[in-house]
């Protein structure tokens, strides 16, 4: 990374940090390539240095000091296949190796399949570790809290790391037991909006252990209640919305825990409006973290197959955030998610212009109109029998030397795709 006085910016740097909080600013990504002369004028008067990144920067100057700078992006040895280490995830439990993901001090990313292999067992673990918990609780034994905030931090690094990989990884190890996936896309999806709002480590860390934990007083709800396919009567409803008092009963018994923490499961049902509960908060008084809490516990719980619902994709479960935006949520909350997640999340079926069908497996920082995905049907709509993985980002011809590009984004249902047939859900 190199520090650059605003003065000196020119169009196609990629500006990775500013000298202030990226909050407050009118730049919506946390990493953006300069492309006009507004945001340069922008970043003069908000900033006096910022710190840009030549690999991630465009331009010829730029493009013949990438090697210089990154020479380990020359990788001598053969790339990993997603589809296979896709594969090996879904069907053997998985081994951590000894080591996490080599990342570059100036890449400051691991290579997403790596980073599958590596942090697999992990969620793994946590996974083991909610069911341990839950059956502590029915029981009235103690709980281990220590070694759950162990694996928290290890998930956090893994976010720090690579974010898609460790989102792919809560998609790929599904457990068929709602509670305990969603509190997981809960936490994780916290802890990577965190990282992408700069939040320090150790408040990452506090948001996932909170949303692992902001639910878990439904373990003393009936289950046939939590089940129910049927919308609830007032009654039942009152009864749930008391999982809150029971999350936070269970969590005064453990000693020494952060406050903010005991707050956001206090808080995260209520909404800027006043409409939620149990203390009808509104506005700023609800917090930061707690209603990035609320905001994601709503999205989590739309793209997982529930008792009363069925799942939708992330980009409509998006477009539901959006009505909800200056409602129910902030509105610079929501656009800041929508913002991390991008316009294609991880997982998104798309059409290319090719006539291809591929789906979302990598962000692309630089540019997110140009995600890395992995295609999965072919121009005629058959399956591709060897799926292979293309980087929009790299500018690949198509068959009819056309530059490659999405048309459209797809239902997940689309063209009758499975996604367990293809290993990504």
């Amino acid at each position: 990374m190199n520090t650059i006085p605003t003065s000196e910016l020119q169009i196609g740097m990629y500006v990775s940090e500013l000298d202030r909080p990226w909050l407050g600013t009118p730049f919506l990504l946390q990493g953006f390539l300069i492309e006009t002369q507004e945001q340069l004028d922008q970043l003069a008067a908000l900033c006096e240095t910022v710190q840009v990144d030549p690999a991630h920067s465009v331009g010829d100057f730029f493009a013949a000091r990438r090697h210089e700078v990154h020479p380990h992006l020359r990788r001598a040895e053969p790339p990993l296949d997603f589809v296979e280490v896709v594969r090996r995830i879904r069907q053997v439990q998985g081994k951590r190796p000894a080591r996490p993901p080599r990342v570059h001090p100036e890449q400051k990313r691991s290579q997403l399949e790596e980073e599958l292999l590596y942090s697999a067992p992990i969620i793994e673990d946590i996974q083991a570790s909610l069911a341990a918990l839950s059956e502590c609780i029915r029981s009235e034994r103690p709980l281990d809290l220590a070694h759950l905030g162990e694996q928290v931090r290890q998930v956090a690094e893994g976010v720090a790391r690579n974010p898609e990989a460790i989102l792919w990884l809560t998609r790929l190890k599904g457990t068929d037991n709602y509670s305990y996936d969603h509190a997981l896309d809960v936490s994780v999806h916290l802890m990577v909006f965190a990282r992408f709002l700069s939040l320090p480590n150790q408040q990452v860390e506090c948001l996932g252990m909170a949303g692992l934990m902001q639910d878990v007083g439904k373990t003393h709800l009936p289950p046939e209640l939590l089940r129910k396919p049927d919308p609830l009567t007032p009654e039942e409803y009152h009864l749930v919305q008391s999982h809150v008092a029971s999350s936070l009963e269970i969590m005064f018994s453990q000693p020494g825990l952060d406050p903010e923490f005991l707050e956001i499961i206090a808080r995260h049902h209520e909404r800027i409006d006043g409409s939620g509960y149990p203390r009808q908060l509104a506005g700023e008084t609800i917090g930061l973290a707690a209603e990035m809490a609320g905001l994601m516990d709503t999205y989590c719980a739309m793209i997982r197959d529930r008792p009363y619902l069925p799942p939708v994709s992330n980009q409509r479960a998006m477009a539901e955030l959006v009505t909800l935006r200056g409602r129910k949520f902030r509105a610079a909350i929501v656009d800041q998610f929508i913002q991390c997640l991008g316009l294609y999340p991880i997982g998104t079926l798309v059409e290319l212009n090719s006539g291809e069908v591929a789906v979302v497996i990598q962000q692309n920082q630089v540019r997110r109109l140009q995600p890395r995905v992995l295609i999965l049907l072919g121009a005629d709509k058959s399956v591709e029998r060897y799926p292979r993985t293309i980087d929009l980002l790299m500018e690949p011809l198509t068959p009819t030397g056309d530059n490659y590009r999405i048309q459209q984004a797809l239902p997940e249902n689309a063209y009758g795709i499975n996604p367990r047939d293809f290993y990504l859900a």
